[in-house]
């Protein structure tokens, strides 16, 4: 029984703050916001015509195609703040697998393990792309510039000479 809850603890940690964030920013998930959504695909589908005014701001949808990117410090304090969640439930089935011996507290710390395991392989992944991307740009200089007076000349030559 308290293995459900801890369970129940550490599914709210993750899932509350994301619905706060999104009631905050006042970003509910009204038909208004599906129609509007809607009419941007309508919009794009047909260029050149505008069904309404121009805004200020483009359509956000919370975890929808058209939200805004997020910039590099907030992807990494995301990422970052997900990696302790991981790593501070794995370690706490860990003490709580260790103290009550139990199969279901076991298992929920292979669970949250393997969790933490397949998350940081995504981040090895991720970080070896961006090195990768990284490493196949390279940055064009100008070319040096040449002596003026001794353009390089081409020479054909014929056959018949």
């Amino acid at each position: 029984m308290l293995a459900f809850v801890c369970l129940a603890v550490v599914w709210a940690c993750f899932l509350v703050p994301p619905l706060l964030r999104k009631h905050r920013e006042g970003r509910p998930a009204s038909s208004v916001t599906s129609f509007r959504q809607q009419l941007s695909t309508l919009e794009r589908a047909t260029p050149g015509t505008s069904l309404r005014l121009p805004q200020n701001r483009p359509p956000s949808v919370p975890g929808g195609s058209y939200a805004p990117q997020l910039r590099r410090s907030e992807l990494q304090r995301r990422r970052q703040n997900i990696l302790v969640g991981l790593g501070g439930a794995t370690a706490f089935f860990l003490l709580l697998a260790v103290l009550a011996t139990s199969a279901i507290t076991l298992l929920l710390f292979v669970a949250t393990g393997g969790a933490l395991a397949a998350y940081v392989y995504a981040l090895v992944q991720i970080r070896m792309r961006a090195d990768e991307a990284a490493s196949k740009v390279r940055v064009l200089r100008p070319q040096p510039q040449r002596r003026v007076g001794t353009p390089p000349l081409a020479v054909r030559r014929s056959a018949s000479n």
